[in-house]
């Protein structure tokens, strides 16, 4: 399992364990997909920009 499955299922428990419905979790899930996609994004591009320098 990759590091970013676990960080998702961990999120997944803990919001289930404080009783959040499905629909919010789903949201809080893409949302923190979608912030990895981002970060991710941005890493990537620094290190083109670090290569061409």
């Amino acid at each position: 399992m990759s590091e970013i499955e676990k960080l998702v299922r961990r999120r997944m428990e803990e919001e289930y364990a404080k009783g959040t419905s499905a629909d919010r979790i789903s949201q809080l899930v893409k949302e923190l997909l979608n912030s990895l996609d981002m970060s991710e994004t941005e890493t990537t591009r620094l290190s083109h920009d670090q290569q061409r320098a």
